[in-house]
């Protein structure tokens, strides 16, 4: 089924070489790949076991037919557990997940790579999960339902199987390319190579702005997929659920989008005054939107701050803002007449 109608990257790129270069810099261009084909995995492999201090347990490494295997080293009745996918960009964190084809149903292990440490480390937000069951798949990490399974791989992947198939590593197409986003394509790229690529594009638009930042949203998160009980500091993760909150998207109709300051092919830019410039748009000199406190300042550092989510993983706030606690450091003093 998939074969019939995706093309795959590089069908896209003999015609498109300009976005195809663009996403091969991108985290979307390694969200997901075999536990054993990565780099992680050589450097588990060739280093030292595992130490959960939290748990006091140790994590060993082997590889064995082709598989990367993990055990827990404290308990020699528990068996094996063979890891599946490493999920993640490797910006912030790579986790690794184990997928049981015929139980339908996972474990997202309890260990990571961190960015930060350069290196393993306790996976995010599993401090949650101290207390566990013996001589049960919480021994590993957290367990998955199917749904927590598809959750994860439909996120971090281009296509998978559909609902009314099971669960199938094979049937996952790694990473996200650009069918996740402009859906299958193989009709386009076989017109395409007849000069008839018009008769088939576009396949996806987008009616609104806020259609579009829905389609961002579908992984990153909006109002309709955020826990109700999230805490401030958890919300940052979600940059769609926070930019449809900002006075900036309510009151600029149709007008910003994530693609207004992020090219949707290509590594986010770290240079600030591209963002800075993109805010100048509007607040501007002679308008009643220019900042008073610092119109020449650093828009995100006081609209847009990092904010820390766990383990020293920060994230811009997207619900741009005057954000109470930094006023005191941005703000200009005003001399009274």
């Amino acid at each position: 089924m998939i074969d019939q109608h995706f093309a795959g990257d590089a069908a896209c790129a003999s015609c498109h070489p300009k976005q195809a270069a663009a996403q091969l810099r991108s985290g979307h261009s390694r969200t997901a790949v075999a536990m054993l084909d990565s780099d992680f995995a050589s450097e588990l492999l060739a280093g030292p076991p595992y130490q959960d201090s939290r748990r006091s347990q140790t994590f060993e490494f082997t590889s064995h037919r082709d598989r990367f295997m993990v055990r827990d080293a404290d308990d020699p009745d528990l068996p094996s557990l063979p890891v599946t996918w490493l999920l993640g960009s490797g910006t912030h964190a790579q986790t690794p997940i184990f997928v049981d084809q015929r139980a339908q149903r996972g474990v997202e292990m309890r260990w990571s790579f961190l960015a930060n440490r350069g290196g393993i480390g306790l996976t995010p937000e599993h401090e949650k999960f101290d207390q566990y069951e013996a001589k049960s798949l919480q021994c590993y990490g957290r367990p998955m339902d199917a749904g927590d399974v598809r959750s994860c791989l439909g996120c971090h992947t281009t296509v998978g199987p559909p609902a009314q198939l099971s669960i199938q590593n094979d049937l996952y197409v790694a990473n996200v390319g650009c069918e996740r986003c402009h859906g299958p394509r193989k009709q386009h790229a076989q017109l395409a190579q007849q000069g008839r690529g018009e008769e088939s594009k576009p396949l996806v638009q987008y009616a609104s702005a806020e259609d579009y930042i829905d389609a961002c949203a579908q992984c990153h998160r909006d109002e309709s997929s955020v826990s109700p009980t999230a805490q401030p500091h958890e919300l940052v993760r979600f940059q769609p659920y926070g930019l449809k909150r900002s006075r900036c998207y309510l009151e600029s109709p149709d007008k910003l989008t994530c693609s207004t300051c992020h090219d949707p092919h290509d590594t986010v830019s770290h240079d600030r005054t591209v963002y800075i410039q993109q805010c100048q748009q509007c607040h501007q000199s002679g308008h009643d939107s220019l900042c008073t406190a610092s119109p020449q300042g650093d828009c995100i550092d006081c609209h847009m701050p990092a904010t820390e989510w766990t383990a020293g993983i920060a994230f811009h706030d997207h619900e741009i803002r005057i954000h109470e606690a930094l006023a005191p450091k941005h703000s200009t003093p005003q001399v009274k007449p």
